[in-house]
């Protein structure tokens, strides 16, 4: 059963047109994204060579792959929930989800499997990017494999949340044009808290929910214990809850009283991933983290540390701060907690605050001060309250990777020859679905 029914699923996809077209899409504005990203790279390497530190900066994983991918998340955004609405949203639309239903009572086990179908779709629309990438080994450009497959592990959990809420927006809507609204609902919600959490906003609080936030760090190839499972709890809670609200034996009552069972069961997972504390950092310029000596030495604080910045949140100083320091100080040490205050205004007096600036770091009891706002010092001071062997940060041995490429001959590849072969593809598959009818 499960076979005819996987097999059944893959019809309905390959039978949709917004699957083709999703793909005849992407190959053009991948291509348009990865030459721009070449051209931008190897003119920035050229500008800057002879120069170690500008070198140490150039990657490709942020020069070449991340804007490259960053075509296919306009896709997983604006063209994919479309792919996954109308393979359900037409059962649902007709009443022929009912005929699926006696043919699989279990409604999970036919929204498992149409999960399952749709995200191949998905793994379909890696090969546009992936023959990016292929074409800058060609050109002799450089990939760190690992930062790459963090990468792809972020995209793929991010498309599956998206697949799952467009299930549930069908499940609680009465058409699929309803459900596309729905979803970009969601989607549009999470770019808004993504500016909410950089710009220190009254959302700020609320930013943590962003999908979108939480991509960017499998984009900075830093892998999270905790964001993984955020992703899939997340995924299996609305895949859950689409599975409840197309039950049709049941009355709305019933309906709202699984949901809020479904609910607190979600919070109590979501609880125990909250505990998850490990980050690792896949980049090869481990940019996102401390050098291994001084992480190692700050794993064994076990005492809470709290720091209290006498700056506003979204002072540039202290977002650099934030950036340099104290993310990576989050990642290493559990027990910490970061306290902003407001420095006072200056008033008619035109006096500036003597506090602005001045952070305060308690640690066990101990407590140390300093106007320095730098990661360098943040190190000193922590050696000197908490007795940890922290040395300073050493420069980066990463060299960086300079290239001299022009991709603007492989335009015929990604304008041309791919979209024919998606044509011919889509042609091809019709053909034989009419044959088989």
């Amino acid at each position: 059963m499960l076979k005819a029914l996987f097999l059944k699923e893959l019809r309905e996809l390959t039978a949709t047109r917004s699957f083709w077209v999703m793909l005849l899409v992407l190959c053009p504005l991948i291509g348009f994204s990865f030459m721009e990203a070449v051209f931008l790279y190897a003119h920035a390497g050229e500008s800057i060579m002879g120069d170690d530190i500008l070198m140490a900066r150039l990657s490709p994983l942020d020069g070449i792959v991340v804007p490259t991918f960053g075509a296919l998340y306009l896709s997983e955004v604006f063209l994919f929930p479309f792919v996954a609405i109308r393979l359900l949203g037409v059962e649902r639309q007709f009443g022929s989800i009912k005929l699926l239903n006696q043919i699989c009572p279990n409604i999970g086990v036919s929204l498992g499997m149409k999960l399952c179908v749709v995200m191949l779709a998905y793994l379909a629309s890696f090969i546009p990017a992936l023959t990016a990438l292929g074409v800058w080994h060609q050109l002799g450009g450089y990939l760190h494999v690992p930062e790459v497959s963090i990468l792809l592990l972020g995209h793929f959990l991010f498309a599956l949340l998206i697949a799952s809420i467009a299930f549930f927006a069908v499940a609680i809507t009465d058409s699929p044009q309803t459900a596309a609204i729905v979803t970009l609902a969601f989607t549009i919600s999470s770019w808004v808290l993504e500016f909410a959490g950089q710009n220190q906003s009254t959302l700020n609080a609320i930013s943590w929910l962003s999908m979108t936030a939480h991509l960017r760090a499998f984009e900075a190839a830093l892998f999270s214990l905790q964001t993984l499972l955020g992703f899939l709890i997340a995924a299996a809670s609305f895949i859950a809850l689409a599975a409840i609200w197309l039950q049709a034996a049941d009355d709305l009552a019933a309906k709202f009283k699984k949901s809020a069972v479904l609910a607190a069961f979600v919070g109590v997972l979501s609880l125990a991933a909250s505990q998850a504390f490990y980050y690792k950092d896949f980049s090869e310029n481990r940019e996102n983290s401390f050098n291994p000596a001084n992480e190692a030495e700050l794993r064994k604080l076990n005492k809470p540390l709290v720091m209290t910045i006498h700056l506003s949140p979204d002072d540039s100083i202290a977002v650099d701060f934030e950036k340099e320091f104290l993310s990576k100080l989050k990642r290493v040490v559990k027990d910490v907690k970061i306290t902003y205050e407001l420095p006072k205004d200056p008033g008619p007096s035109g006096h500036e605050d003597p506090n602005y600036g001045l952070i305060t770091y308690d640690y066990g009891g101990g407590r140390l001060s300093s106007h320095d706002v730098g990661a360098r010092r943040a190190l000193e001071v922590l050696h000197f309250l908490t007795g940890a062997n922290l040395e300073g940060e050493v420069d980066s041995p990463y060299p960086g990777h300079p290239i001299k490429a022009d991709a603007g001959n492989y335009r015929v590849l990604f304008y041309v020859l791919m979209p024919v072969c998606v044509i011919l593809l889509w042609v091809g598959s019709q053909k034989i679905l009419k044959c088989r009818r």
